[in-house]
């Protein structure tokens, strides 16, 4: 969580592709040589699902596309948790998408009416959870949220299954 700071502070530096190792010695494709304590790799975040077939979970583009981020719109008995980028989400925003999942699965193994209705309400359009926020059209940012507007959809949605 401080990886900004330490950058800003020259802790640390960012180089490119490498080209291989020798020892602490790092040989890069620019044609470029340092001495590193550590090599942390970033792989990026690209999503990958090995154990399901991409047709299974309404897959889009770079992410699948889901209500909330949770609840597939045609399937009622497959979701995916945590699937969520948000500055500052943290445990909390998860613990949420949990609750708000355990709500669901409750209600509908009840075959309870809000079951059903909330079966309505997780077919696209989808609501923007962007908060107006213009997010570049990259791999790791397709599904990228706002937190606050996310946690408030997320929020609406326990309250709706909680209330009388």
């Amino acid at each position: 969580s401080l990886i900004l700071y330490h950058l800003g502070h020259g802790d640390l530096k960012i180089k490119g592709d490498i080209e291989r190792f020798d020892g602490q010695q790092i040989h890069f494709k620019d044609g470029t040589q340092e001495e590193f304590d550590i090599v942390l790799m970033a792989t990026g975040y690209k999503l990958n699902f090995p154990f399901i077939d991409k047709n299974h979970l309404n897959w889009n583009g770079a992410s699948p596309k889901l209500y909330l981020n949770i609840f597939h719109p045609i399937y009622n008995d497959l979701f995916v948790m945590g699937m969520v980028e948000a500055a500052g989400i943290g445990w909390q925003g998860r613990d949420e998408q949990a609750e708000l999942l355990a709500q669901f699965i409750h209600h509908l193994q009840k075959n309870s009416p809000k079951a059903k209705t909330f079966i309505e309400k997780k077919q696209p359009p989808f609501p923007d959870l962007s908060g107006g926020f213009k997010y570049m059209k990259l791999d790791r940012m397709a599904y990228y949220v706002h937190k606050e507007t996310y946690r408030n959809a997320v929020r609406k949605g326990i309250a709706f299954f909680k209330n009388k």
